[in-house]
């Protein structure tokens, strides 16, 4: 009979890092009973070496949260920082991918909160943090983003209802807010209906551009910008009748 750690040594060598691996592969792989698999995943879980998921397990990269070369990063993380003081403890949000919502985290310092993202960056931040009611969809890990994404994973998580949804995009004119990924797009849209306040946070370069085919929302369907210092934007913004907080850097 093997070794607990040998059991979880074996679990990691057939876990994927570019999709969600399911309970069932790891038992037909590894010839594991589901019980064994589910106890040891556990174990591994608290040892912050996987994330469990719905639909199975995704291991955790040791460089996972290795700092990035971020465009304007002063600016997104006096934004992110804004966001993160937002948060009151009890909450239950919603943070979703891109630069400066990745940055959250980073200055959260509730931990009795309950976060759905579909950022594995976030979510690894998050349980370095010791706050472990994080919730992810299941679907496909894109490496060049770290999200995990999926056009049929809504239904997993449709009965969750968040008071914050933290968003960022790719760019933003008077078309609204866009992206250059259709899956993303669809899956953002659908988290739209569970929200009760949506939250832009967006720094000055965003603005005015056509960065991304795919429209996610007009601006009216946004409640509040966080934005950094920019007197020509907030003129822009105005107009939506947005709620608009601008950070200094």
């Amino acid at each position: 009979m093997l070794h607990s750690l040998d059991r979880q040594k074996k679990i990691l060598e057939n876990l994927s890092f570019d999709h969600v691996t399911s309970i069932h592969y790891l038992c037909r792989k590894t010839q594991f009973n589901e019980s064994t698999v589910r106890r040891d995943i556990k174990l591994l879980e608290q040892e912050k070496k996987v994330i469990i998921v719905r639909g199975g397990v995704i291991p955790i990269k040791v460089n996972e949260v290795t700092p990035l070369l971020i465009e304007n990063l002063k600016a997104k993380q006096s934004i992110a920082q804004y966001a993160a003081n937002s948060i009151n403890e009890k909450e239950k949000i919603i943070i979703n991918g891109g630069t400066t919502c990745s940055l959250i985290p980073d200055y959260i310092e509730q931990k009795n909160i309950t976060v759905l993202t579909n950022s594995f960056t976030v979510a690894t931040k998050l349980i370095n943090k010791n706050i472990t009611d994080v919730i992810i969809p299941g679907g496909r890990i894109y490496s060049h983003n770290s999200l995990i994404l999926s056009p049929f994973n809504f239904d997993t998580i449709k009965h969750f209802h968040a008071s914050k949804f933290f968003l960022s995009c790719r760019s933003l004119n008077d078309v609204g807010l866009l992206e250059d990924d259709e899956n993303l797009v669809k899956f953002v849209t659908s988290l739209l209906r569970i929200s009760d306040e949506i939250i832009l946070l967006i720094d000055n370069s965003k603005f005015y551009k056509n960065d991304g085919s795919f429209i996610i929302c007009p601006l009216d369907k946004i409640d509040t910008v966080i934005t950094d210092q920019s007197i020509a934007k907030l003129d822009f913004l105005k107009k939506y009748n947005l709620r608009t907080v601008i950070t200094r850097n």
